[in-house]
């Protein structure tokens, strides 16, 4: 099983990448607070998502950096090259259900 529900803060400003064929993706990071407190304050874990399709054109037309939502997907990986020749691994969530937990401003 391959699951994950996350609620958080949209990290950067919403992006809409056109990359052919009428597909639109939407990379971003959500900020998820961690349930506990350290001298330093309250920490978040930043989790890299990608939406695609319609789902990534309405958190353009309904969010803004900062905003809270709730994320539903799977976690994913993959690989590719840099600029450098070195292979870089990511782990992102591939999100199928957005919930927008704030007014639209």
């Amino acid at each position: 099983m391959n699951q994950v529900a996350l609620v958080g803060r949209i990290v950067r400003e919403i992006e809409l990448r056109d990359v052919g064929d009428g597909k639109i993706v939407l990379n971003n990071v959500l900020a998820v607070q961690r349930n506990y407190r350290t001298d330093h304050g309250t920490e978040a874990d930043f989790i890299p998502f990608v939406v695609w399709g319609k789902r990534a054109e309405l958190i353009e037309e309904y969010c803004n950096k900062g905003d809270l939502i709730g994320l539903t997907g799977k976690i994913q990986s993959r690989t590719y090259q840099s600029n450098e020749s070195e292979t870089v691994y990511v782990v992102e969530v591939f999100v199928n259900e957005v919930r927008f937990l704030q007014p639209k401003k």
